[in-house]
């Protein structure tokens, strides 16, 4: 349906300033936006056709008068006054008006205003996305509206994601991807604990990181090139599963080489070995030194400086004997040292095929997934103060990711899309 809806407007102002000249104008077009969805609205239910029977028993239906119902949109506050019908036979009430408009019983904002609402809450608390939506579009958001909107569009992510991996994971995998990738590919996972309400301690947040290479964006800046992040705050095998098809859903295992960093941890390296068995492992050199500087201790610099010089061309196994023998000359003296020192073997064991491929990709670095785990985590879960349950923190997490993977627009585009609804016939 196509319309022209005339609409006049008087601009009174008593000084020329921008200023004066702008709060003018942003206020005859918020004006403007309440008057078309007024006329709009009057036009589609006028073109509604009157129900004549009950839908439930069947029985005649009766005009009631018109009933009110505010709605928050993105140009404002509007006031609906709609028809209402009552059913004669069991007293059910029918407002056509509402069901055209896709309206749910107590929605008091449109999906425009939820979608600008859970914008704001992922980069900052629930409190400051209430105040800045009141302050900057006169939006009235309760908290309680914000939680809501993000578990329910933290479900239907939740959902969507369970579904793709199991199209790419289940009996009947499904190879579709988003296209081959080329060259080189570097993969990284981690774990960083979030404090956890419920039960006073901590739980895991689960980062995985998938990138094609690097471009300069200033004189020193620099910016990962085909970045895609995943999270999860379930285990580490829902997380593996769901990490593999991102990455099989975005051709990372066609790629000509794959490199996998981590910090050496236990529950990545089995990752990494499920998942990717042909990728080349890389153990994060900052890791390793601290490991090191820990277990040999910070007042010997001289061992220090040996074991680095031997790790740094990725002989492992001679680190390795090194570590060996220091830990037992430390038993008859230092215990603890011993102890540490015959720790830090184990993990250079563990490591070893991470460590000697320092020789082809020298002191190998997770820099990019602790930026990662920074910016997906950190700067919105992890403020002083802040502890969370599980069932909020996941939602928001899949809505965060949304943003830092660049898919909103798309997203909400297709959230849009699905409650398109053809203008009616005129009655």
């Amino acid at each position: 349906m196509e319309c022209t809806v005339p609409v006049e407007v008087h601009l009174a102002t008593e000084h020329a300033d921008v200023g004066s000249l702008e709060r003018t104008i942003s206020a005859a077009l918020a004006e403007v936006g309440i008057r078309l969805w007024h006329e709009l609205v009057a036009r589609l239910e006028a073109a509604l056709p009157v129900p004549v029977t009950c839908a439930g028993c069947g029985g005649r239906l009766k005009a009631n008068g018109r009933a009110s119902r505010r709605l928050v949109t993105l140009a404002g506050e509007v006031e609906l006054r709609r028809r209402r019908y009552r059913c004669l036979g069991c007293g059910t009430e029918v407002v056509p008006l509402d069901a055209a408009l896709g309206l749910e019983p107590r929605t008091a904002h449109t999906l425009g205003v939820q979608e600008r609402g859970l914008w704001l809450v992922t980069e900052m608390s629930y409190q400051k996305a209430v105040e800045v939506a009141a302050e900057l579009r006169r939006w009235p958001i309760g908290r309680g509206e914000l939680h809501r909107w993000v578990a329910q569009e933290g479900a239907r992510i939740e959902a969507t994601s369970a579904a793709d991996t199991e199209a790419v994971l289940g009996d009947r995998p499904v190879r579709e991807r988003d296209g081959p990738r080329r060259g080189t590919v570097w993969v990284s996972a981690d774990g960083t604990m979030v404090h956890d309400r419920s039960s006073g301690t901590e739980f895991e947040v689960k980062v995985g990181l998938i990138f094609d290479g690097v471009r300069r964006t200033g004189r020193t800046r620099r910016a990962l090139t085909g970045r895609t992040y995943v999270g999860g705050t379930g285990s580490w095998t829902t997380f593996a599963e769901r990490f593999t098809a991102t990455c099989q859903k975005l051709g990372v295992f066609d790629a000509e080489r794959i490199f996998f960093v981590s910090d050496g941890a236990a529950a990545i390296r089995w990752i990494r070995q499920r998942s990717f068995p042909t990728a080349i492992e890389l153990l994060d050199w900052y890791h390793l030194v601290e490991a090191l500087r820990r277990a040999i201790g910070d007042e010997r610099t001289d061992r220090l400086e040996t074991a680095l010089a031997i790790a740094a061309p990725g002989d492992a196994e001679r680190l390795g004997e090194l570590l060996a023998g220091w830990a037992f000359e430390e038993a008859g003296a230092d215990l603890a040292r011993a102890d540490r020192l015959a720790g830090v073997w184990g993990y250079v064991g563990a490591n070893r095929r991470a460590i000697e491929n320092y020789a082809i990709v020298p002191l190998a670095s997770s820099g990019p997934m602790e930026k990662g785990v920074d910016l997906v985590v950190a700067r919105r879960f992890k403020a002083r103060g802040m502890s969370w349950f599980r069932r909020g923190a996941s939602p928001l997490l899949h809505l965060r990711l949304l943003r830092l993977n660049g898919t909103w627009a798309h997203y909400w585009a297709g959230r849009f899309a699905a409650l398109l609804r053809p203008w009616p016939s005129a009655a």
